[in-house]
């Protein structure tokens, strides 16, 4: 008998901070992609192997609603806090669906001021784009990650996969 996983549903709502101060609400958001850098090996032909210790640019975008007082608390060419909170239904083997609590902590820098869409009838809408230095996903109250930069952590599950590199510098 196969075994029965949990049913992720769709996002309900969610909303986005900066330094804790509350900056957009249900828009889109493209959490960052974690892709480490490959080295070539000759293994009959070319192998390319992750290095986990040696990351690509991890980019957030935001896609932010009307120009505001929140755009302008995610626009500062500086580096910042970022929060991002959504609620996602999750339906059980039972067929109990519930809400369950997602968040994401990130440090970042804007990497541009965004163009905004302007077009009568229409809500003005802009991209949001941040390079992160630190990112950490939690669902329902568990770490699934946690990518640290400045820190040397890449830390999947619960292991830090660059604890020992930094134990033999």
């Amino acid at each position: 008998m196969a075994a029965f996983l949990n049913m992720n549903g769709p996002v309900v709502a969610n909303t986005v901070y900066v330094g804790g101060q509350l900056v957009a609400r249900d828009v889109a958001i493209t959490l960052p992609e974690i892709t480490p850098q490959t080295a070539d090996v000759q293994a009959l032909g070319t192998l390319s192997l992750p290095i986990w210790q040696l990351l690509e640019n991890m980019e957030l975008a935001i896609t932010k609603i009307g120009a505001d007082n929140g755009l302008r608390a995610m626009i500062k060419p500086e580096p910042l806090s970022l929060e991002a909170r959504w609620v996602q239904t999750v339906t059980d083997a039972g067929g109990v669906t519930k809400e369950v609590g997602c968040k994401a902590f990130m440090r970042g820098i804007p990497s541009k001021i965004p163009g905004l869409g302007l077009t009568p009838g229409e809500a003005s809408e802009g991209e949001c784009t941040f390079s992160l230095t630190r990112y950490q996903l939690m669902v329902d109250g568990a770490e699934l990650f946690l990518i640290d930069r400045l820190a040397g952590i890449v830390k999947i599950g619960g292991k830090d996969y660059a604890a020992a590199l930094s134990s033999l510098l």
